[in-house]
């Protein structure tokens, strides 16, 4: 990574109803860079996701979007600095056809990317236009998912656990579609426990425990040690 990040992410500290969650988490993420967000079951990593996105507010430290402060502000002030979200659970609409869920982002927001370039990038979308969200797959609804976002025209995109509940090959397919997307120059952080995709789409990985960064290295790295991988994950 060169020059200034898209993300910084400074001593942040945040929590719920007075509990301290996040314990002055500070991170980075590049232009074109994914990086993995890994860690147990409770160790923040949600929590970090939403405090970027101004969903839980922030205690301390700091959130630069490509320079620009938005620590503890709306989410809709930091979506138009330039960040999406594709939430864990999907969260479409399912009374709604693809197209009217895609149609609904778009007037929120104008950018380079339509609802045609969503469809060249997805054309599974383009093929399930006319199907509500209820009668969409599971692969199908995340893909609609990251469509919405998209629409926002993010520099920045976060996703909270894209793999879950999905079977193996739509998880391979949520991977290109991620991949693809760094290829744009697009920054990515990424939530995830299915670690095959993690170590796939992402060039750098970050471990959290007990709402703490304790680790840092390459993906290269990381595998390359087994030990620290079975201590810090219980894998190996």
């Amino acid at each position: 990574m060169t020059g200034r990040p898209l993300l910084e992410v400074e001593d942040l500290v945040s929590g719920y109803a007075g509990s301290r969650v996040l314990d002055g988490v500070s991170l980075s993420v590049g232009a074109g860079e994914a990086v993995a967000l890994l860690g147990r079951n409770g160790a923040g990593k949600t929590t970090l996701i939403e405090t970027i996105m101004g969903m839980v507010t922030a205690m301390d430290g700091h959130v630069r979007v490509d320079g620009k402060d938005v620590t503890a502000k709306a989410p809709h002030v930091v979506s138009h600095a330039g960040v999406g979200i594709v939430p864990q659970g999907r969260r479409v609409f399912a009374p709604l056809t693809v197209e009217e869920n895609l149609e609904i982002a778009l007037r929120k927001r104008s950018g380079d990317w339509t609802v045609e370039r969503v469809y060249d990038l997805m054309p599974r979308l383009r093929e399930r236009r006319t199907n509500l969200g209820s009668q969409l797959s599971g692969g199908e609804q995340q893909m609609l998912a990251i469509g919405r976002a998209l629409l926002g025209s993010p520099r920045l995109m976060l996703l909270d656990e894209p793999s879950d509940g999905l079977a193996p090959r739509v998880v391979e397919q949520v991977g290109d579609i991620i991949l693809d997307l760094a290829k744009t120059g697009m920054a990515i952080l990424i939530v995830e426990q299915n670690l095959h995709l993690a170590f796939t789409v992402s060039d750098r990985l970050a471990i959290m425990r007990k709402g703490e960064i304790v680790h840092e290295s390459t993906v290269t790295e990381f595998r390359q040690d087994e030990q620290l991988a079975h201590s810090l994950l219980g894998v190996g």
